[in-house]
């Protein structure tokens, strides 16, 4: 086969292959496939016996690739043909593709593809071409043209997962309406065109609730009018808003779950001055300079418009409708200025509700009347609260009241979230420890560390923080503290090699019982650390400088140092002592008199940690939660973005992040103090 080099054009995107987004692969194949003026395009997932994806193919019984066309569509990164021309090879459709980049998005899906087209030439005849691309190598295409006797034309891409990369997201939930919102204009004036995808033949047509169009002016040249193509859809959970010429090509698609987080929706921009440079600008939305960021701000004030429009006409219907059942349990008009606050907000709420309120007439009329109420004393779990009683039994609601009369609705609350939130935590750090390719990037100081500090009920609900990343000398000046004696002369705390050492965490706590004071030091290694005879021995320094140093003497002080480790070798394990071996004792000198209680422990994190599932287990059982592994993910990424990596979806997010590190919230406040603040209060 002959060689087929690659050049880079002018117009190159950095965002080229999106390796780890196979469903924008089948987009752009897609794209192609109609570009191409098929009227059948078919996307089959060949699956192993394990039901894992081994290979991709997207076919079309478009017009073909010639052996005249090959350089033209696949020698070049940039600069496609498709740049010069605004309609398909025989004016069929207006084409999609501009950037000349769309095969190489194939490699998401395998790394190795096959494009197999049967096509006409130039002078009439019938050729097959075959294109491979291997993405290790430094010239990916190579490609042979043979004649053929096939009578109908089209290209087959084959896409062969050799490298048993995860496409699971071809088989979520959200992966078609993504495509049926992706191809729905074109769909929508296309009766001929079919897309197929697994089996399943794209219709948005019955997915659409609502399909609304509407021209505003853009603010910086009133003359320029944008059209924007609103679709409502039933079902799922696609917001999305893309940017294109006319109204079938749509080059640049963005995110809408900022302009519309409440309803499933696609908007279609319209404008036939967009250029390349336009569209590149859109990404930076309202920042962007004109007239891409007036495209941006004139859409996005359209679509909320619309939807707040849609919502307040739902509204009314609904409040109507209760009225003329007798459900609606004001009785009267508002004549007061917080008669009338009170009622427009029961409005909004109880028409976000609908879907939860029963419609019986008995039902209905018992949870607006709750609804009513709740309003009143306790606003900030309203649409919770109103929600899960509608779905209580009888047994449960009596349950409920007993309980409610014996503490309060706020402390049930606060108990319930207090054990999710431990059962979330737990289920994150178990995946960042463990999981063979995220636990690489968790370090000891910079992630783990500072996750801790602020769950420290993990070692025990008695204990609170002292000291964090400290040395021995601070150890000493909380122990005095501690027992009530002065902390000013302290003479300096050396280890037995005269450095000053340093401990992760110090913790402490003074039982009400004998008045006793203990202390939990805690040293910690990353995850991927096994624990030898280095780490033994450090510990066994810190115990040492206790033991020895008078000022630490006191008969009142208990002191439990404990290495946390993923794993240990046969020398730590050889030292445990006792038959417990899951305790990791390891160190536990004699008790003299006037000297502290001191041990030393090794333990491994999975059993501090089912330790821990153990504890919350008959809470979270009789609460019916399970957290996944996405929702643990998901809160860790919330709770502690600026200090830890956490894989969320495809993207790994450094603790450096500036859209992290340097976030600003509603108040003015920084991410750090407003996560911290929120640490404390969940607390």
């Amino acid at each position: 086969m002959r060689e087929l080099p690659l050049s880079a054009g002018g117009d190159l995107v950095t965002r080229l292959a999106r390796e780890r987004d196979p469903v924008r692969a089948v987009v752009e194949l897609v794209w192609n496939a109609i570009d191409a003026e098929a009227d059948t395009v078919r996307i089959e997932l060949i699956r192993t016996a394990m039901d894992a994806i081994e290979s991709v193919t997207v076919e079309d019984d478009g017009h073909g690739i010639t052996s005249d066309e090959v350089q033209g569509t696949f020698g070049r990164i940039g600069g496609s043909w498709k740049a010069l021309a605004s309609r398909s090879k025989n004016d069929k459709r207006g084409l999609h593709g501009q950037l000349g980049e769309g095969r190489l998005r194939a490699f998401a899906l395998g790394s190795r593809v096959t494009w197999a087209s049967e096509s006409i030439n130039a002078i009439g005849e019938r050729e097959r071409v075959v294109i491979e691309g291997v993405k290790e190598r430094t010239e990916p295409f190579s490609w042979e043209a043979s004649r053929s006797t096939e009578s109908s034309t089209g290209t087959v891409v084959t896409a062969l997962n050799e490298q048993d990369r995860s496409l699971n997201s071809l088989f979520n939930d959200t992966t078609l309406t993504t495509l049926t919102s992706q191809f729905a204009p074109v769909l929508l004036n296309d009766d001929a065109l079919a897309i197929i995808f697994d089996g399943v033949k794209l219709n948005p047509s019955d997915e659409v609730l609502d399909d609304t169009i509407v021209e505003v002016a853009l603010d910086n040249d009133p003359e320029a009018v944008i059209s924007i193509r609103i679709i409502e859809w039933r079902t799922g959970k696609h917001r999305a808003v893309y940017f294109g010429e006319d109204a079938e090509r749509f080059v640049v698609e963005m995110s809408g779950a900022e302009v519309e987080n409440q309803t499933a929706f696609s908007a279609y921009v319209t404008w036939p001055d967009f250029t390349v440079d336009t569209f590149s600008e859109l990404g930076l939305g309202e920042m962007a300079p004109d007239p891409a960021g007036a495209v941006w701000r004139a859409t996005t004030t359209a679509v909320r418009e619309h939807f707040a429009s849609r919502r307040r006409s739902r509204r009314r219907d609904q409040i109507d409708e209760w009225k003329s059942k007798g459900v609606y349990p004001y009785k009267t008009e508002p004549t007061t200025e917080a008669g009338k606050a009170e009622r427009a907000v029961f409005d909004i709420v109880s028409s976000a509700l609908v879907p939860q309120i029963p419609k019986r007439k008995d039902g209905a009329q018992l949870t607006l009347n709750l609804l009513r109420d709740a309003l009143k004393t306790d606003p900030e779990n309203l649409a919770l609260l109103v929600s899960e009683f509608v779905a209580l039994t009888e047994q449960d609601r009596q349950a409920l009241t007993k309980l409610l009369s014996e503490t309060t609705l706020a402390g049930v609350i606060r108990a319930a979230n207090l054990v999710t939130s431990r059962t979330k935590f737990l289920a994150g750090l178990e995946h960042l420890l463990f999981d063979p390719e995220d636990s690489k990037k968790v370090g000891e100081r910079d992630h783990l560390h500072k996750i801790l500090e602020h769950e420290l009920w993990i070692f025990g609900e008695e204990y609170h923080l002292m000291n964090s990343e400290r040395g021995l000398t601070q150890l000493l000046r909380t122990h005095l503290k501690l027992e009530g004696l002065p902390t000013g002369k302290v003479e300096p705390v050396k280890r037995w090699d005269g450095k000053a050492g340093r401990v992760d965490l110090h913790l402490a706590a003074k039982a009400k019982e004998h008045d006793r004071i203990r202390h939990l030091v805690v040293e910690l290694k990353a995850p991927d650390i096994k624990a030898g005879r280095p780490e033994r021995n450090q510990v066994e320094d810190y115990v040492n400088v206790v033991l020895k140093t008078p000022a630490f003497a006191s008969d009142r002080a208990v002191w439990d140092f404990i290495l946390v480790v993923t794993d240990y070798d046969e020398i730590v394990e050889n030292s445990f002592k006792g038959d417990d071996r899951e305790v990791g004792l390891i160190l536990e000198p004699d008790k003299k008199q006037g000297r502290p209680t001191i041990r030393a422990y090794v333990r491994r994190w999975r059993d501090i940690i089912d330790e821990n599932k153990r504890r919350l287990e008959f809470v979270t059982s009789s609460l019916e939660f399970d957290p996944s592994l996405a929702e643990g993910l998901a809160f860790i990424r919330e709770e502690y973005a600026d200090s830890c990596p956490i894989v969320w979806g495809t993207q790994t997010i450094q603790p450096t992040c500036p859209s992290d590190r340097f976030r600003r919230y509603p108040d003015g406040r920084s991410s750090r103090k407003f996560l911290d603040r929120r640490r404390r209060a969940r607390k």
